[in-house]
Formats: structure tokens, C-alpha cells, sequence
């Protein structure tokens, strides 16, 4: 993670592809992203969320936001590669 604060300083971005057909994030940064994902998710909300259903539009758009600012995502189908 600690990469991944200098990168957002220095403001550059890590590509991650996501599978098209499952949203299912592959390839050689889905362990760094998925990572992220946690982290960001366990600041933002309240361990008393049961599920995604329950989380506010404020909430999944600041989430969204933030995930913007480090990653480039890219919508691929799983077997290009």
C-alpha cells in the first residue's frame, strides 16, 4: 500500500482490467486493487453493514471517487490474454 500512496501523490494512476462479463478484477494488479478496495471500505463505513444494499449513494459515490484517483480501470473480456 505503501506504493500505492506514492503513486496518488505523485498523481499516477495503476491500470487494473476487469472482467466484462463477471466485474472480476485479473491480471497483475487485481491483488493490489482488491486490497485497496478493503482498506477503503473499512474507513468509509460502518461494521455494521450487513451488505452493499445498505450502504448510501453519498457513501458508494465518495468510495468511487477515491478509486478513481489511483486506479484506470478497463473493461476487458477475462480471455484476451
Amino acid at each position: 500500500m505503501k506504493r500505492l500512496a506514492l503513486k496518488r501523490v505523485a498523481s499516477e494512476k495503476t491500470r487494473v482490467d476487469i472482467d466484462a462479463n463477471t466485474g472480476v478484477a485479473f491480471g497483475p494488479h487485481a491483488d493490489e486493487f482488491m486490497s485497496y478496495l478493503r482498506v477503503v471500505s473499512r474507513e468509509r463505513l460502518s461494521i455494521s453493514i450487513n451488505s452493499w444494499d445498505e450502504v448510501s449513494k453519498v457513501d458508494r459515490n465518495m468510495i468511487w471517487e477515491d478509486v478513481l484517483i489511483s486506479f484506470t480501470l478497463l473493461l476487458l473480456p477475462y480471455n484476451v490474454f
